[in-house]
This record gives C-alpha cells, sequence and structure tokens, in this order.
C-alpha cells in the first residue's frame, strides 16, 4: 500500500507542482520575448501572445488541484466558523457531496469536448487546443478523488462521534 501512496504522491506532483511550475516559466520567458521584440526590436511576435494566454490556462486550473489538495484556496466560513465540531463535520460532509457529484457530472462532456477538439489546433504556433485544456478535466478528476477521500473521512468521524477533520490537519504537504 505505501508502495501505492508513493506512485499516486509522485503522479499528483508531477501534475499539480512540477507541470505548472515548468510552464509559468515558459509562460514568464514568452512574456518576456513579447517585451523584448515589441520595444526593443520593434517586431512583435504573435506566438508569444497566443502561448502566454494558453499557458495560463494550465497554470490557473493545475494550480487550482494543489491549491484544493493544501486547502489553500479561498473559503467563506462566517457560518461554517460558528458551528459546532459537529455542525462542521456535517456541513463538511454535504458540500464534499455536492462537489463530488457536480464534478463527476461534469468529467464526462469535458472529455468528450476534448475528444471533439483534438483537430483543432492553435492558429499560430498550430499546436493542438486539447493539451492546453487537459488541465480542465485533471482538475476535475483530482477533486473528486480528494473529496471522495475526505468525505469517507468525516463519514468515519461522524460515525465515530469524533467530528473533527482528520486530513490536512498538520499543515505539511500532503497527498490528500
Amino acid at each position: 500500500m505505501n508502495q501505492v501512496k508513493k506512485i499516486a504522491r509522485w503522479f499528483a506532483d508531477i501534475v499539480e507542482v512540477h507541470i505548472p511550475v515548468i510552464t509559468f516559466v515558459m509562460l514568464f520567458c514568452a512574456f518576456l520575448l513579447n517585451v523584448f521584440f515589441r520595444y526593443i526590436v520593434g517586431n512583435p511576435q504573435n506566438w508569444t501572445f497566443e502561448f502566454s494566454v494558453n499557458s495560463f490556462v494550465v497554470v490557473g486550473l493545475l494550480g487550482g488541484c494543489i491549491a484544493y489538495r493544501k486547502e489553500d484556496h479561498v473559503v467563506f466560513d462566517l457560518v461554517y466558523s460558528r458551528l459546532s465540531l459537529k455542525g462542521q463535520n456535517i456541513l463538511r460532509m454535504i458540500s464534499y457531496t455536492i462537489i463530488i457529484f457536480a464534478f463527476s457530472i461534469a468529467l464526462p462532456p469535458s472529455i468528450l469536448y476534448l475528444w471533439k477538439l483534438r483537430t483543432f489546433v492553435t492558429p499560430i504556433m498550430k499546436i493542438p487546443v486539447s493539451i492546453f485544456f487537459s488541465s480542465f478535466p485533471l482538475l476535475l478528476f483530482s477533486t473528486v478523488l480528494r473529496s471522495i477521500y475526505r468525505l469517507s473521512r468525516d463519514i468515519a468521524a461522524f460515525r465515530a462521534k469524533v467530528y473533527v477533520q482528520s486530513y490536512n490537519t498538520d499543515k505539511k504537504d500532503s497527498l490528500i
């Protein structure tokens, strides 16, 4: 089981950390090239803008995966923080159920749409559009898996009448 966890952590790190970081560095370099060619050379390069816009999509969506993984996203918890531990547990279970349901429904159509996009390429660089937008189903899939795990942990806490969140409590980088 530890080997499976190691492989899952390695894969999650590749998708959620390394790909967005590499993509952002490439985006930044393309942006700097755009500035150089536009203002220094006087010959703007259109591919730099196209690459920057499409790369930003990848960085944003895969960055959302890591934010959800670390629970480092924006949360409006005015009601949640005022509830008892049992109420917080119930609210977490409801929210994870809604997330699992909604994202599971959205996953197949988004994959089908990507399949239809497989022949479309970007106008200037001629890169398949599906490469850039494949990060959306990855975000959905990652969020569903983590939500299932967290829902199961919250159900177990509810049954044990503990009600305390038992994941992401030590603030270190965890897989789920």
